[in-house]
């Protein structure tokens, strides 16, 4: 390799320009003192001794005295890939440990109000789940949510859900039965349990455990559109689904 090209390598591998001419005058020279290198360098004394510093610190260079005299002299250049080596090791454990905490997301949370946003929200989600995935939807509204939100996007929605492959265990409630299973046996892709009426709620929670993601879904009346709060959060969301199957076990099919 040219002497042009070391240089470049060597500042490429974050050796400072000015080292870098220090230490390739060194080495042409051999083992000398600090004025053979200010000489050929043409670099200003107090520049060489903090350049052949931070060399000796990262033992790319080696001191000595000789007859009461500093002398320097290459180290063996096998350093360099050692170093750089090391700090490979230190970069792969650096990107393990970057991997990690991104894993831990901070919680991110989003509103979503009317039934264009409802749709395309439920839609992204179903595209986050892997192939054959599972939904789980808690809670169902009641044939006002059903005539106002989800009929007009039902055929969307269920197209999207069967690209996807999804599957989707739902609890609803008793009083909702013979209105709710009219119209899910036929999409072929649900599985439906049912609690007594006296816990229904006004609201609902569809999880979504790959997505990290759960939705907390106030049911639109003719006085408010759905509204959709979307929470991603890995603990919160664990904690909906062992809920979710708590209550699948006590409900009836």
């Amino acid at each position: 390799m040219a002497k042009i090209e070391l240089k470049s390598a060597l500042i490429s591998l974050g050796v400072t320009e000015q080292e870098t001419e220090v230490y390739l005058a060194l080495a042409e020279l051999g083992a000398c003192t600090s004025g053979p290198i200010i000489e050929k360098t043409g670099l200003h004394r107090n520049v060489v001794y903090t350049a052949l510093e931070h060399l000796i610190a990262r033992k790319f260079v080696l001191e000595s005295q000789v007859k009461g005299k500093k002398q320097f002299v290459v180290a063996d250049p096998t350093v360099i890939s050692t170093e750089f080596s090391q700090k490979a090791e230190i970069a792969r454990d650096v990107a393990l440990g970057i991997q990690t905490l991104a894993k831990r997301q901070r919680q991110e949370i989003s509103v979503h109000e009317g039934n264009e946003e409802y749709l395309a929200l439920l839609a992204r989600l179903i595209r986050e789940l892997p192939r054959g995935a599972t939904k789980y939807v808690l809670g169902t509204g009641g044939e006002a949510f059903m005539a106002l939100t989800m009929r007009p996007i039902w055929r969307k929605y269920h197209k999207v859900a069967k690209e996807q492959g999804i599957k989707i265990k739902m609890i609803a409630y008793e009083s909702q039965r013979a209105a709710l299973e009219q119209d899910v046996t036929k999409e072929g892709i649900y599985e439906v349990r049912y609690l007594p009426d006296e816990i229904e709620n006004p609201s609902g929670v569809h999880i979504y455990p790959e997505a990290n993601t759960m939705l907390n879904i106030i049911y639109s009346t003719t006085e408010q559109p759905v509204t959709a709060i979307r929470i991603k959060n890995p603990d919160l969301v664990q904690g909906q689904l062992n809920l979710f199957k708590n209550l699948w076990k006590t409900a009836k099919p």
